[in-house]
């Protein structure tokens, strides 16, 4: 029982570990490389005919798909059984939606 005890610590630790090493929280002390207007301008193009039915409720930014950072925006649909839309806009400009790299 002590030696699982210790093998599960010792997994979840590393876990941990490995976690903060590849997803940095974004440094609030640099500003964005990206305005957020552009930003934003951005992901309503990649939300393409849906901009009609979805709306932004939140944006942040994150460093999910670049160390550099992204804003990351959360579309939702005045529709209720609609699935939310979540784009990422990288400081570079490449475009990632929820479904796939665009």
């Amino acid at each position: 029982m002590k030696t699982r005890l210790i093998l599960i610590l010792a997994l979840v630790f590393t876990t941990i570990s490995f976690a903060s090493l590849v997803f940095r929280p974004y440094d609030k002390s640099k500003p964005p490389t990206l305005s957020l207007p552009l930003a934003y301008d951005r992901a309503v193009v990649a939300l393409g005919n849906e901009t009609n039915e979805f709306h932004c409720v939140s944006a942040t930014i994150t460093t999910t798909f670049s160390p550099d950072g992204e804003w990351y925006f959360a579309f939702y649909s005045t529709k209720s059984n609609a699935i939310p839309k979540f784009i990422a806009i990288e400081f570079n400009g490449k475009i990632h939606l929820d479904n796939g790299l665009r």
